[in-house]
């Protein structure tokens, strides 16, 4: 199946949220929602989102304030981010959603599908953020050594390319809210809402994910109620970019146990 992305932008009110769309149009199966990590945008999971919509139509906005979705104001915690994401679903009258979310997008996932369980079908995190880690001091060499190590896996061209294109955009136009999503990511602590994850949740991890470790995973697991932990090998923090087909697999292999 050939799948065609769809650039497009909806108006939430005070500004507008672009997006991107691709996937099934034949009302068969349920929409998904993807929500990008910190610092960058849609843009680089596109083989990913071209794999997930063979089955499912996809959605994936750059999220409010990052890359084409620009918002002059200072967004403060997950919650507001969440409230922008369930006025997008209700802008695109999507009452319901198997919900994806990698790093910075998964603390946003796990907020949504707390707050507003209806809105959820199935919650998938990849290396999510939610429990706190590490500081700044201790999270620059991690991430340091995690950088060097990816140049010698697959997908150089979004390493060498398409993700410092689009963190530099972040960087140069939306420095306040990517610094303040930064400390969310580290110390933004979502611990009191995982009891409150009904969805079936699928957690997929690195084994050797530096940025959130193992041990993150493993309080997420045995805290949201209905969830199972797969542990790969494969590729750091960022696994599912570089490792596209295995990450879909496991993805879509979930989702289709959904009833």
């Amino acid at each position: 199946m050939n799948i065609q992305m769809l650039d497009r932008t909806v108006s939430l009110g005070e500004f507008s949220l672009h997006y991107q769309q691709c996937g099934r149009n034949d009302g068969q199966a349920f929409p998904m929602l993807f929500l990008h990590g910190w610092g960058i945008s849609a843009e680089p999971y596109q083989a990913v989102l071209e794999r997930l919509g063979q089955v499912h139509p996809v959605f994936a906005p750059d999220l409010p304030s990052f890359a084409r979705s620009p918002y002059n104001k200072m967004i403060p915690d997950y919650k507001s981010y969440a409230a922008f994401l369930v006025d997008f679903l209700d802008a695109l009258n999507l009452e319901q959603v198997h919900l994806v979310g990698h790093s910075f997008g998964g603390g946003i996932a796990i907020t949504i599908a707390a707050l507003f369980p209806e809105r959820v079908k199935s919650v998938v995190l990849l290396g999510s953020t939610g429990i706190p880690t590490v500081s700044i001091p201790e999270i620059i060499p991690r991430r340091a050594i995690e950088m060097v190590a990816q140049l010698f896996l697959p997908e150089l061209g979004l390493k060498l390319t398409t993700i410092p294109k689009v963190f530099s955009h972040n960087l140069l136009f939306n420095t306040a809210n990517l610094l303040q999503a930064l400390l969310l990511s580290l110390y933004g602590d979502l611990k009191h809402l995982l009891p409150s994850v009904q969805a079936p949740t699928l957690l997929l991890w690195s084994e050797q994910d530096l940025t959130e470790p193992l041990s993150i995973a493993e309080e997420m697991a045995a805290t949201i109620p209905n969830s199972d932990l797969i542990i790969v090998p494969e590729g750091f923090h960022e696994w599912g970019l570089w490792y596209p087909e295995k990450f879909t697999s496991m993805v879509l292999e979930f989702t289709s146990q959904i009833t």
